[in-house]
């Protein structure tokens, strides 16, 4: 059976608490393709994350909008596997 993407948006809350970080969803209603969560991590480091199934990929307007923010010197992770991301940023 394939790995849902709630099952990795579960995972990574899960895993950000145990790192001492506070994963917030963001919602920006009348703006299409923000990442899914704002991970706030210890220390003032601060992650725009877009979590997604195994294998998959931004839609094009989740990709417009993160070519944006990205000229705007913010880097958004796509993370399908959250203990490879939290073993990156812990690291």
């Amino acid at each position: 059976m394939a790995v849902r993407e709630n099952t990795v948006e579960r995972r990574f809350s899960l895993l950000a608490r145990r790192h001492g970080g506070l994963s917030l969803k963001w919602v920006s209603p009348g703006r299409l393709g923000v990442p899914d969560r704002l991970l706030f991590m210890p220390d003032g480091r601060l992650y725009l994350v877009e979590l997604k199934r195994p294998g998959g990929r931004p839609r094009a307007s989740q990709a417009a909008m993160f070519a944006k923010l990205e000229k705007r010197g913010f880097r958004v992770w796509v993370v399908d596997d959250p203990d490879a991301f939290f073993e990156k940023i812990a690291g």
